[in-house]
Formats: structure tokens, C-alpha cells, sequence
């Protein structure tokens, strides 16, 4: 109130609620912050989230070039109604099993360019009057699209991106396995996670395709751990030893889990196939053998004569 003290405080636009509202900042909405200043939201861990003008104000409908405070006293109740606004231009994340929540300050329109998705239906652009919270989006895309589980997450697959590295290095394939490490420590995830897609080089300088891969055996990662990717490459927070030279990050997207075509599922079933039949014409083979084997054992001896036997046997009969 101290810092808008040029504006003047008028009545809100609806007489059933008592809206904090001014006019005289003009109807520039990328004019908002000469006249209104920054809110901070402090949280009790000491934590900030910064909102601008367009982050807590909605327009007036009936006075032009009045805005209205988008916190409200949460009817009788001791807490405070804070308006969606709050959350334009903000990816918020949910981790349900620490029970935290997150604020990522971006620029929606161009993630959703960056992750190759459709957008969300959209919200009333500018900054349009309402009172309520409004419907926003914690998670990738909205319900219904293509590769939404039930769980309310897109399948993730795998996050690829490129980097451009210009080295010192005659060769930079033995030092492959370095980078790699030095990715997955950068991106905190597991060594495992990092592949490498593709590697092109041209004198210094090169050109790498990597992909991150879920933890372990999941087929997808969860909207948690995805974000927090993207945020670390979006941010530029992967930090490289001075012996890489210069790099950049860029062209980050996610893709989905690789679909298996009608042809590689029957390709598996005759693999299977023809592997079982291998093992069961293997097993009677060796049942036979051994079958053959237990029956010449238990043939009868037959009476071998010692050679000095017959020899004395000839020297008894008689003359002819």
C-alpha cells in the first residue's frame, strides 16, 4: 500500500466482495512494474518466490486502466485465498511423497514449444478479472493427450538433448566415459542414465547427442524427475573442467518409451519360439544318450579265455 501511494484506491468491480483496486497505472500491461512493485512470498524455511505485477493483479472490467490485488481474506477463515495468477508463467511441481511443493519462473508458451507438446487449453490472457483460482497444470500436459497414463504423468521415455564442445583433445572418444560420469553428476542422476546417442567431430570441435534414460528398469520417469532435468538443462546448471573447453547445451526435448511394432513382436515370438523347441529337441537328445548309455551297461559279460589257457588246451590234443 506504502508503494502505490500515486494511485488511487477505488471500489472493486463486483459489490459482493471487497476488492483492494487502483487506477492510474495505465492500460500497458508491460508497463505494470513502474507502478507496482514486487511481492514476495516467504516461506518459513526462508525460501522466496518473487511475483511481478501480473503475478497478483487482475484487470478492473469496469474502470479502464485499474487493476484489482489478486489476494483475498479467505472469508471468516485466519488464512489467505491467493488467486491462480499467482501462477502465470510458473511450472509448479508437486513431490507428493515429501510433501513439497515447487516454483520454476519460465515463460509457458515456450516450454511447451520446447517440449514438442500441445499446450493446455488456454486461460483468459492478460490480465483478465477473476476472483477464482483458476484450473492450472502441474503436471506436462494436460489430461487426455497422447502418452497421459492413469496415473495423471506423460510417459516419459527419455530426455534427449545435444551439446557443442570445442576441446584440445586430438581424440575425444577415450574421454567419452569422463563426460559421461561428469553428466550424471552434473544432472544428479545415476551413471547408468547417461547414453550416448551420437558423436560427430570436425577438427576441435564436436558435436554429441546424449539421451537420459530412467533409473533401473522403468520404462518411464516420472514428472518429478523429468522437471528436475529439464530445469538443470534449461538453466544451464551442468558445469564442465576447464579441460573441455568451451560447450553448450541446447535443443532439450523428451521423448516417449519406444513403441514395439507388430513385426518386432513377432519376430520375439519366433525367437521364443524356435529357442523353446531348440531346447526341448536338445533335452530328449540327451535323455536318449543317456538312455543308451544305462543300457549297454547292463548287458551280460561274455567269458573271455586267458591265451594260456587255450595254448594248453591245443597242446592236449592228440597227434594226427
Amino acid at each position: 500500500m506504502k508503494a502505490v501511494l500515486s494511485l488511487k484506491l477505488i471500489e472493486g468491480p463486483d459489490p459482493n466482495y471487497k476488492d483492494i483496486c487502483f487506477s492510474g497505472a495505465g492500460s500497458d500491461i508491460s508497463q505494470l512494474s513502474k507502478s507496482f512493485p514486487p511481492v514476495d512470498m516467504v516461506f518459513s524455511n526462508g525460501k522466496k518466490l518473487s511475483l511481478s505485477p501480473e503475478n497478483y493483479l487482475f484487470r478492473h472490467s469496469k474502470v479502464r486502466g485499474a487493476y484489482c490485488l489478486g489476494i483475498f481474506q479467505n472469508g471468516k477463515d485466519a488464512t489467505t485465498l491467493l488467486g491462480g495468477i499467482i501462477v502465470r508463467n510458473t511450472l509448479v511441481t508437486y513431490d507428493r511423497q515429501h510433501e513439497m511443493v515447487g516454483f520454476w519462473k519460465t515463460n509457458c508458451s515456450d516450454l511447451w514449444d520446447r517440449l514438442n507438446l500441445s499446450p493446455p487449453p488456454p486461460l483468459p490472457s492478460g490480465l483478465d478479472n477473476t476472483n477464482s483460482t483458476g484450473s492450472m497444470y502441474p503436471t506436462l500436459v494436460p489430461t487426455g493427450s497422447p502418452g497421459y497414463n492413469a496415473s495423471g504423468e506423460i510417459k516419459v521415455g527419455f530426455i534427449a538433448f545435444y551439446m557443442s564442445l570445442s576441446v584440445n583433445y586430438l581424440d575425444l572418444k577415450p574421454h567419452m566415459t569422463e563426460l559421461t560420469h561428469l553428466i550424471a553428476q552434473e544432472l544428479d542422476i545415476n551413471f547408468s542414465q547417461v547414453h550416448l546417442m551420437n558423436l560427430s567431430t570436425k577438427g576441435n570441435d564436436s558435436l554429441i547427442k546424449w539421451a537420459i534414460y530412467p533409473a533401473g528398469s522403468a520404462n518411464y520417469m516420472t514428472n518429478a524427475a523429468a522437471v528436475e532435468i529439464i530445469h538443470r538443462l534449461a538453466e544451464n546448471h551442468v558445469r564442465l573442467p576447464d579441460t573441455f573447453g568451451s560447450y553448450k547445451l541446447f535443443e532439450w526435448g523428451i521423448e516417449p518409451p519406444p513403441k514395439r511394432s507388430g513385426w518386432w513382436q513377432s519376430y520375439l515370438i519366433v525367437v521364443v519360439s524356435l529357442s523353446v523347441v531348440l531346447i526341448l529337441g536338445l533335452s530328449a537328445f540327451l535323455g536318449w544318450l543317456i538312455w543308451r548309455r544305462g543300457k549297454e551297461s547292463a548287458l551280460p559279460y561274455e567269458r573271455v579265455e586267458s591265451v594260456e589257457t587255450v595254448v594248453r588246451e591245443q597242446e592236449l590234443q592228440p597227434l594226427k
